[in-house]
């Protein structure tokens, strides 16, 4: 005969794995493997009555009975789960129920509780724009006010492609913004970029300036202050409005923080056109004025390097402005410029184009400023 130790020990492990038939865990098994049956409901009640705090068993109860259309019962055993278990589900399965049964009320209510635990919220942030397409309303009523889950909304209506949403939550998550934010304010601001829409990408862009997320200067496109790491402190991020730099083969473009240098290096096996770098710059309706300090070695007067100018929402070129070699030391250079009527962003592209009739170039520059301000 077994002990009575090892009887108990086996009993143990029957109630840890939902074996016992005194157990509710294994009624609630016998209620899953048998939904279906005549009989589910009834190893429900079994498994509860062992256990009334047997979560699971009152959600599965109160989905069971809205199924077969008591909402009333439905709703007071899910609203008994949310008493005795202040947990993610039983929250988020309300608010599934009031959203099925079209009470919004209540809907906002179970939406925001959830939201204030939900550790994977993608699914609840889906539903409230299920619920309603008016991003203030989903803010003020669904979206709970502590920062880090404002954090994962913002980040959720990014992926989502929700960029007006995403609009309204700038300005506060920018107020506070760390270096954790930086990945998600350029995100935002590359999404305005894209949809050319600088007024939004500007304020990302800001807020990063004013934490000191970025090294850079704030920009103000109406008092004249538009070029972004123009005197070349900093690597470059490659995205929102500092330079965004290409891979050439045959050819290389790098910076020197500390020197404060852009060097393009053409090793005469480039590609006979080709693109180094380009920089989107948010724009007022006048005239303006590039300027830039550089030195070339070993480039022919013509050099072949030059700058163009598109107009970023509709990709139309309206200038273009070759860089003549300086081979005697240092020298500087301005061209003006018109951007076109209703242009707010450009794109400033510094590309090699081999001249007619010549080798690809073989050679250097190096530049140490640009300034791009008002003309006049």
């Amino acid at each position: 005969m077994l002990g009575l130790g090892v009887i108990c020990g086996w009993r143990s492990v029957q109630v840890a794995f939902g074996l016992a038939r005194d157990d509710a865990g294994y009624h609630f098994r016998q209620w899953e493997a048998q939904e279906n049956s005549a009989h589910s409901m009834e190893e429900l009640d079994r498994a509860l009555a062992l256990d009334p705090r047997y979560t699971a068993a009152w959600i599965a109860k109160g989905l069971a009975e809205e199924t077969a259309g008591d909402r009333s019962r439905a709703e007071a055993n899910l609203l008994h789960a949310a008493q005795i278990d202040k947990t993610y589900l039983p929250r988020w399965t309300l608010a599934n129920f009031y959203f099925r049964a079209g009470n919004t009320a209540q809907f906002w209510t179970w939406a925001r509780r959830a939201a204030e635990m939900a550790y994977e919220p993608d699914a609840l942030f889906g539903l409230c724009w299920r619920a309603s397409g008016d991003a203030s309303e989903i803010l003020e009523r669904a979206i709970p006010r502590r920062l880090a889950i404002r954090r994962e909304y913002f980040d959720f209506l990014l992926r989502t492609k929700r960029w007006p949403a995403a609009e309204i939550l700038v300005a506060e998550i920018g107020r506070s913004a760390e270096r954790s934010d930086l990945d998600r304010l350029l995100a935002f601001c590359d999404g305005e970029i894209a949809r050319h829409e600088p007024g939004p990408a500007i304020e990302a862009w800001n807020a990063l300036v004013a934490r000191r997320v970025i090294p850079y200067s704030r920009l103000d496109p109406g008092a004249g202050a538009m070029l972004t790491n123009g005197d070349m402190i900093a690597q470059p991020l490659q995205r929102g409005f500092d330079w965004r730099v290409a891979s050439v083969e045959g050819a290389a473009l790098s910076f020197d923080s500390a020197a404060h240098e852009m060097t393009a290096l053409l090793g005469g096996r480039q590609l006979e056109f080709c693109d180094f770098a380009e920089q989107y710059v948010a724009v007022a309706e006048e005239s303006l004025r590039l300027r830039y300090r550089y030195r070339t070695r070993d480039l022919e007067a013509v050099t072949g390097l030059g700058f163009r100018f598109l107009d970023a929402r509709t990709g139309a070129e309206f200038a273009t402005a070759a860089i003549p070699a300086s081979p005697d030391g240092w020298g500087e250079q301005a061209f003006d410029l018109s951007p076109p009527k209703g242009c707010r962003l450009i794109r400033i592209i510094l590309q090699y184009r081999r001249p007619a009739g010549k080798m690809r170039a073989e050679g250097s520059a190096v530049f140490n400023r640009f300034f791009l301000e008002r003309a006049g």
